[in-house]
Order: structure tokens, then sequence, then C-alpha cells
């Protein structure tokens, strides 16, 4: 019906409710169907499951990766393979930052929520995200290949020079130095100096 791989759905009804017995009230089929479950969570709440079709997940080879800068997105194992270049599965991976509360949470993760990639999870008395992608398949122990734009990317880093964040600083020579003559990036202590440094006076 779908065309194409489904996922189950958990979705929270909107109404907040007093007692069990008021939300038994507004679902009759809250009991005894597996479509619903009764939650607390400020108040009584109803969620549903069903089916849905299933969105793109992203493609990578962590759970980082997915979240920050996937290769792309993909709704079948196929097209999952055409951007690794190898055999792919579908992996969840909690992702190591916490959150205080579900609506902070929410704040980054709601529209993965909400289309069934991305489960909110308890760990360490604080809540993180579970994150469905794409990943390669391979032997355990054994590398996956690595895809071709991650290849250009790797050969572009490699050819790039290697520069820090800001420009080296100039050498700082004390009271008691001197540069070396034949290689000014070598510093010479040429006294055993007094203790005091430059400033100091």
């Amino acid at each position: 019906m779908a065309g194409g791989p489904v996922f189950l759905a958990v979705e929270e009804l909107p109404d907040l409710f007093e007692t069990p017995e008021a939300a038994e009230q507004a679902v009759p089929e809250l009991y005894g169907t597996g479509l619903y479950e009764l939650i607390w969570r400020d108040g009584w709440r109803v969620t549903m499951r069903y089916w849905r079709p299933a969105p793109p997940a992203p493609v990578a080879r962590t759970g980082a990766s997915a979240a920050k800068k996937p290769l792309g997105h993909a709704r079948t194992p196929e097209e999952a393979r055409e951007l690794l270049g190898a055999p792919a599965e579908l992996a969840s991976e909690v992702l190591p930052k916490l959150y205080i509360d579900h609506k902070q949470l929410m704040k980054r993760w709601a529209d993965v929520v909400k289309n069934g990639l991305g489960e909110i999870v308890e760990r360490e008395g604080k809540f993180a995200m579970s994150l469905t992608y794409w990943r390669p398949m391979h032997a355990p122990g054994i590398a996956a290949p690595l895809a071709p734009i991650e290849r250009i990317e790797l050969a572009e880093r490699a050819a790039a020079p290697m520069r820090g964040p800001t420009p080296q600083a100039d050498l700082d020579i004390g009271l008691f130095e001197e540069q070396a003559t034949e290689n000014p990036n070598v510093v010479l202590v040429t006294e055993e100096g007094d203790g005091r440094f430059r400033g100091s006076e």
C-alpha cells in the first residue's frame, strides 16, 4: 500500500487527561488493541502506533556524521549503496549530546522524531537522541571501503597544506637569550640569569 519501506510510528495525541478513566472515555480502544498506550508526563497522555512510509534516512559511516554531514539521504538499501559504494544496512546510534528535558531536545530534533528517524532515550538522568541512518555493511573488525565522495574529501585534505587556526607568533626571546646565528628558529641561553623575567621590573 505504501509502495516502499514502512516503519512503525508512535505519535502522541494532543489531548491531556486528568485521569485514566477520562482518557479511556475519549479513546474507547485504549486497552486491548495494542494501538494505544497510556503514559504519564505532566498529566495522562495517549500515544498511538501506526505504520507509515519511511522517509529518506541519512547515509553516513557513523551516527555523528549522519547528524552533521551525511553523504546524502536514501529510502532503500539500493539508494544507500549508490552513495556509499558498498552494501548498506540500517542502524540506530545514540548520539553523545545529552539534553536536560524533552523540550530542549525537541528544539533540535523535532522533525527527526516526528518522521520516525529519531527516538528519545534516557541516559544518566537526561535525554539523548537515537538516530537511524544507513551505514556500510562490512564484516566485524574490517573497515568498510570509503565512498567516492569520502575519497575525494580525503584527497583534498591530504593535498592542502597544514595550517593552524592563527598565524605562528614570533619567538619570545628572554633577557638572557639570543637567537642562534646558524638557525634563527633556535633560541640559546647566554647566561644563567638572576631569576628575573621580562616585565618583572
